[in-house]
């Protein structure tokens, strides 16, 4: 499957709100026609070693503000992991020939819940207390990382894993690591005070 991708400092992935300023000529005439055509896509991590040989489909779900050189605001949503297999230049724009990944297979509740729970413990720590109903929702890896900053490199390696229950072994022990942090942060100010 051929896609015109779109190189970025940022890594997308499912479910991930992705706010885009497109400028550049042939970017504005790419989302144009996305938009017209209701197509989608992909957004590749790229830094100075070139592009990630990984990336999401996306697809502009608001046309936030359309400014009348044509550069335009956009806000898009991650899709489908893809595997990167070839790239060519066709007009400026960089086309992929991509693999589509298959979904990974939804966690069991009793490896899920624990997850979650650590996620919804890191968010109150944050003080990060609205909308906690829609985060009781979550399912997914994924869906775990839409309120939350990481690093590309980061983000790229979760992309990257071949399994759920990969990402999740590794988000556990991220979120461990974060919440151990905060106890040692809290119990260092409770001896300052």
């Amino acid at each position: 499957m051929n896609i015109n991708l779109f190189p970025l400092g940022i890594v997308a992935f499912p479910n991930k709100s992705i706010p885009l300023h497109i400028f550049e000529e042939r970017y504005k005439k790419m989302i144009n026609n996305c938009m017209n055509n209701k197509e989608e896509f992909g957004v590749v991590y790229q830094n100075k070693k070139g592009i990630a040989n990984v990336g999401c489909t996306v697809n502009v779900t608001k046309l936030l503000k359309k400014y009348s050189d044509g550069r335009m605001d956009i806000m898009s949503k991650g899709n489908k992991i893809f595997r990167l297999d070839s790239k060519r230049v066709v007009d400026e724009i960089v086309v992929g020939e991509i693999t589509i990944l298959p979904d990974p297979d939804p966690l069991s509740k009793k490896i899920f819940d624990p997850l979650l729970e650590k996620y919804l413990k890191l968010l109150i720590t944050l003080g990060v207390g609205a909308n906690l109903e829609n985060h009781l929702n979550k399912s997914s890896t994924f869906q775990l990382l839409e309120s939350v900053q990481l690093s590309p490199d980061f983000e790229l390696e979760l992309i990257s894993m071949k399994s759920e229950l990969e990402r999740a072994e590794f988000l556990n022990h991220f979120f461990n690591s974060l919440l151990e942090q905060s106890d040692l942060f809290k119990n260092t100010n409770r001896f300052n005070s």
